[in-house]
């Protein structure tokens, strides 16, 4: 009988000590915690850039698969920021939806779009093409599509104004693949790390209480009944 009440106590321990892995907690606690100032949000599906916290005022569509960073996180709508100001690019800070946003616990090495392609521009009266004064080509900055009607535009900045101009037919950039390819390796080898992996310092800390009180538990429990002082071995 003794026996069998201390190996129920040692089983109720040990179930203590390691029904919880530790990720699992650590897991909830990160799913429970807002994306903060300074993350990162990749652009997945249609995103539009607002000057406002309303959609009406949006004035292009975020190239996707590139990135923003977050300035204030929102219910509905959050406050970012795209490009860096630099001697060809400014910065623009604005509002997307925060259905539209899709965010990441990692800081892109690529996270922005720097597209630039030349616009000809032909003056009128002008016929003879060798005439260099009867064009004038510049250089833009693209920012994203703007659809007005049927006909597709372009955001972008020209000697540091920002407005639209028709879209190229040949404009095409390249994607960045850095969101797939985050996602396909973590799809094909879990990133598991060794705190993962190992005990936490809770279940440590059971485990070793544990071995300093099963001997004690061992000699309470198992130990023969003392005999009273007026008995004597024959």
């Amino acid at each position: 009988m003794k026996k069998r009440i201390f190996l129920t106590i040692l089983s109720l321990f040990l179930f203590c000590a390691f029904s919880l892995p530790p990720c699992a907690t650590r897991h909830i606690a990160r799913a429970s915690v807002f994306p903060r100032a300074g993350d990162y949000a990749c652009i997945l599906t249609e995103a539009r850039f607002c000057t406002a916290p309303d959609e009406s005022t949006d004035i292009f569509l975020l190239p996707k698969t590139y990135y923003v960073k977050l300035l204030e996180y929102g219910e509905n709508y959050c406050k970012i920021e795209y490009l860096y100001d630099s001697a060809d690019t400014k910065k623009l800070t604005g509002y997307v939806k925060t259905s539209s946003l899709t965010f990441v616990d990692y800081v892109p090495a690529r996270p922005y779009l720097y597209y630039f392609f030349d616009v000809t521009y032909r003056i009128d009266g002008k016929t003879d093409e060798d005439d260099f004064l009867s064009q004038i080509t510049v250089t833009c900055v693209y920012y994203g599509d703007k659809r007005v009607g049927s006909t597709q535009y372009c955001y972008v900045l020209l000697e540091n104004e920002f407005g639209y101009v028709p879209k190229p037919a040949t404009l095409s950039f390249e994607e960045n693949t850095e969101y797939a390819d985050r996602l396909a390796a973590k799809t094909e080898k879990p990133n598991i790390t060794e705190e993962d992996d190992g005990a936490s310092p809770l279940q440590i800390a059971i485990l070793v209480l544990l071995c300093l009180l099963v001997p004690v538990l061992a000699a309470l429990v198992l130990k023969p009944p003392r005999r009273p002082p007026y008995e004597n071995d024959e």
